[in-house]
């Protein structure tokens, strides 16, 4: 594995474990945000691992997979639009609050993160 898709996975395993800690927390906000922050993350892995490119700079999660080259049909058609909409909302308080401010509110979107990373991890471990 490449030295730079390493230090991706290290950041990645970060913010995964940072969404748990908001989560347990009662901080919603920040959960859904390290949340979308870990699929992008990981999926920018992906790209400089197999793609052999440096990903663009980017938090649409949709572009994202379609430049990793997985069949968004393969991730059982999450919606991971909702990733990206996601990242927009928790960065201005009037979206955050609205939006991810009880769990029942941010479990969609964190279940969309958590399946999708899951998802890519276990690629990761196949490949």
């Amino acid at each position: 594995m490449k030295e730079e898709t390493k230090v991706w996975l290290e950041i990645v395993e970060e913010d995964y474990k940072d969404m748990n800690v908001m989560l347990k927390a009662h901080r919603y906000r920040g959960a859904v945000f390290f949340a979308q922050q870990a699929v992008e993350k990981i999926i920018k892995a992906w790209i400089v691992e197999y793609k052999n490119c440096i990903p663009r700079k980017t938090h649409n999660i949709a572009l994202l997979i379609k430049d990793a080259g997985f069949n968004k049909s393969e991730i059982e058609d999450l919606d991971v639009d909702e990733l990206t909409l996601a990242y927009t909302r928790v960065r201005y308080t009037d979206l955050s609050r609205q939006y991810y401010n009880t769990k029942e509110k941010a479990e969609k979107v964190l279940k969309i993160a958590q399946e999708t990373y899951l998802w890519i991890k276990n690629k990761f471990k196949n490949n």
